[in-house]
């Protein structure tokens, strides 16, 4: 699940960071209100992780963005006001939850699990782990493996988790900093590693299906159709 988080303080968001992508999740990461402002009006998440008080603009409104552009994506307030108005506004605009910090990031997850599950039995869409990335390539998100034609396709782990990064993200453009928070984990990656990593995975790939967006980064684009 794809996931935005909105936190100032470095060490906590390190926390939350760290404990969802072992949780399996990929995070976007943002210390300002504004950035996630400028971000949400062309890229949309699976849930939303938001505290109140932060620089430039403050998680409330962004949260109101957020719950008129995507109504039914789960959001998550954090804070640490327990002033019952602050929680009675966060509900009004349209928040899923409210956790008060400290909270235990064993907590956070289970009403992460809690308000998927909700959304999910509300909507009951048929799951069908295969995805139709062209005419021969297909992907099964069960197990991450890429087919050509019906047949695996073998790949290091790092490039099989680059080839699954882009393929739970189909049309939206992967930069660098993207690409070094999932694969690497937030450590230093150079740019020419990055590069070099993404090139051997195109160079493997029997049809062109990662896109070189000059200037900006990379994309694996939606199939249309076969």
């Amino acid at each position: 699940m794809k996931i935005l988080l909105l936190e100032d303080e470095f060490m906590l968001a390190r926390s939350i960071r760290t404990y969802l992508l072992s949780r399996g999740h990929f995070v976007d990461h943002y210390d300002n209100g504004q950035e996630v402002l400028d971000l949400i009006t062309t890229q949309s998440h699976d849930f939303y992780i938001l505290d109140i008080n932060t620089p430039l603009v403050g998680g409330l409104e962004c949260l109101k963005v957020i719950s008129e552009k995507y109504p039914d994506t789960p959001t998550i307030i954090i804070s640490a006001y327990h002033d019952v108005e602050y929680i009675s506004d966060a509900f009004s605009f349209g928040c899923s939850d409210y956790l008060k910090k400290p909270f235990n990031l064993k907590e956070l997850d289970i009403r992460i699990s809690h308000l998927t599950s909700q959304i999910q039995h509300a909507v009951k869409p048929q799951y069908d782990p295969i995805i139709q990335l062209s005419e021969h390539y297909t992907f099964n998100k069960e197990n991450n493996f890429l087919f050509y034609d019906g047949t695996i396709q073998r790949f290091t782990k790092r490039e099989l988790s680059l080839i699954t990064m882009f393929v739970s993200n189909l049309g939206q453009i992967m930069t660098d900093e993207s690409i070094r928070s999932f694969i690497w984990d937030g450590e230093e990656a150079e740019p020419s590693t990055i590069r070099s990593l993404v090139n051997r995975v195109r160079s493997k790939l029997k049809e062109e299906l990662i896109e070189n967006i000059r200037g900006f980064g990379y994309i694996m684009k939606k199939l249309d159709h076969v």
